[in-house]
């Protein structure tokens, strides 16, 4: 199940790659940047491509194993990760960009249609 929420968040000023990491995380909804940690850990699965265990993923984000375990969820839960053999998390595609765009773009294309579809037949109803 897609867990997301897209804000507009402003861009302007925005030039390093924890800024950049904020950005996304915060247009996604998934973090309100009260916790850095979120930024960490997406900055992690950007740079390592082979994937992560949740040994490596608690030292990055310095939580215990339940609180990093969350912030795993949270991760699946949006589409931008998934959990491989050996439980090495990774990001979806070869890239950031390509999550984005092919992954997390379609599911919320899916939902949206999905919407829409319900929205007409309600209106069908009450005519």
């Amino acid at each position: 199940m897609l867990n997301i929420s897209i804000k507009e968040v402003p861009l302007s000023g925005i030039r390093s790659a924890d800024q950049l990491a904020a950005f996304v995380l915060q247009s996604l909804g998934l973090s309100d940047l009260r916790d850095e940690r979120d930024v960490d850990l997406l900055l992690a699965f950007v740079k390592n491509k082979d994937g992560l265990k949740v040994g490596e993923l608690k030292k990055i984000a310095k939580l215990g194993q339940t609180a990093t375990y969350s912030k795993i969820k949270k991760f699946l839960d949006a589409g931008l990760i998934y959990k491989t053999r050996g439980s090495v998390y990774k990001l979806r595609e070869r890239s950031l960009k390509d999550t984005l765009d092919f992954r997390v773009r379609r599911e919320i294309e899916r939902v949206f249609a999905s919407i829409v579809e319900v929205g007409e037949d309600l209106e069908a109803k009450i005519k």
